[in-house]
């Protein structure tokens, strides 16, 4: 039987982990597809000042804005920054490696596999490695340790905690952060350009609480690297007809 001191500590544990994946959960919505109504009507009525306190304050116009001007610039945004050639790709295989559907997609898909998780796309196009798809599984995790704790299931929440600190490490650590960093910089509405810089913190934040100072070196140093771009080659062009 558990001592009060044993309860109060692992109520806490149980309510970090919900925090964080409610944390979490938002920073993925945000990356993963463009704004929509309702996720407008979320932001201006039930987030606003948690994100004004995390250093994260929606712009004016989205607070005051007519709702359909709101969402079209931020759909141009999204698109400018995320999805048209020349923008920020947020994959995975094509920030480290400079192509689409890499290793990076294959062990994204084994992670989630393992854990319970079948990834289907909504659009064609997209893959296990977007980095949006990739933070919606740390919240995952995070809600499921949140559950064993809940039942008392120690030795559960353990195993759960382990897998999801070798995801961020293994998976997100080595370049996630400087993704968030580099688009950030490139972004021209506040809005995503706040959004980012939280995504970059919250990693940081985590990777920080985890990760031994030697190891730490090294994820710094790897996201400091910026993205892979891969040079094209004139002579292909020309004899392919490209």
């Amino acid at each position: 039987m558990q001592t009060l001191i044993e309860q109060v500590v692992q109520g806490a544990r149980q309510d970090e982990c919900k925090a964080q994946a409610a944390l979490f959960r938002l920073l993925a919505r945000t990356l993963e597809y463009e704004v929509d109504e309702a996720f407008l009507d979320h932001l201006r009525k039930d987030l606003q000042e948690p994100l004004a306190e995390a250093g994260a304050e929606l712009p004016n116009d989205m607070v005051m804005g007519e709702t359909g001007e709101i969402l079209e610039n931020l759909a141009v945004e999204y698109t400018a920054l995320f999805v048209q050639p020349g923008a920020i790709s947020p994959y995975a295989s094509v920030f480290e490696t400079g192509s689409m559907f890499q290793e990076q997609c294959d062990r994204a898909t084994q992670w989630y596999r393992e854990n319970g998780f079948v990834f289907k796309h909504r659009y064609s196009g997209e893959f296990p490695d977007h980095v949006g798809t990739m933070l919606s599984f740390v919240s995952a995790l995070f809600e499921r340790e949140a559950q064993a704790l809940e039942a008392d299931d120690e030795g559960k929440a353990e195993e759960i905690r382990q897998s999801r600190e070798r995801f961020l490490i293994e998976e997100l650590g080595g370049w996630a952060p400087g993704w968030a960093s580099v688009a950030a910089q490139a972004a021209q509405h506040p809005f995503y350009e706040r959004m980012l810089g939280l995504v970059e913190r919250v990693l940081w934040d985590e990777l920080t609480q985890i990760v031994p100072p030697r190891r730490m070196r090294e994820l710094t140093e790897k996201n400091a690297r910026g993205p892979t771009v891969i040079k094209k080659d004139p002579g292909f062009r020309k004899a392919s007809g490209l």
